[in-house]
């Protein structure tokens, strides 16, 4: 994607905010991305993760061991390719960090299908148990397991129909 933009490692750092270093490891397959880290590269580009990773209608799989966070991606036909539904597991105290506000226009539907997340907006958390839901539109925004010994699972369905 960056040479078919024919930008340079230091543009896409730049724009991303990712250090020249990181991207030349990710790119050369040296390092596995983070989704923070997938996600700031995406918004560089003006895309999802998923778009980013696979392409515009496929599926995407992150997962990072260290961090304890696994991001399942699917994007599909619906809303002309507009609507994104995304898996998230996090063992036990893993956090995806702070990832900065998507484009004006996105929609985002938290669905939380085990254990418990806290989801942080704009750094004002929000406790969210099983069978819990919350919807909300463009905010920096944080997915984090606060229980020391169970993992939690978690759907977001990502609608850009409005961008």
């Amino acid at each position: 994607m960056r040479q078919a933009r024919h930008w340079t490692l230091k543009e896409l750092a730049e724009r991303s905010g990712v250090s020249v270093g990181m991207l030349s490891e990710v790119e050369r397959g040296g390092k596995n991305p983070t989704v923070r880290l997938a996600y700031d590269i995406a918004r560089a580009f003006g895309c999802s993760i998923s778009a980013l990773l696979e392409g515009p209608l496929g599926g995407a799989l992150l997962a990072d061991p260290e961090s304890g966070v696994r991001r399942e991606s699917h994007a599909n036909p619906l809303l002309h390719g507009r609507l994104e539904v995304v898996v998230y597991s996090l063992e036990a105290g893993a956090s995806t960090g702070v990832m900065a506000p998507n484009q004006p226009g996105t929609l985002e539907t938290v669905v939380v299908l085990d254990g418990q997340l806290e989801l942080r907006l704009d750094g004002e958390p929000k406790q969210l148990t099983a069978g819990a839901s919350w919807g909300h539109g463009v905010h920096a925004t944080e997915y984090a397991n606060p229980s020391a010994d169970t993992g939690c699972r978690f759907l977001v369905l990502v609608d850009t129909s409005r961008c």
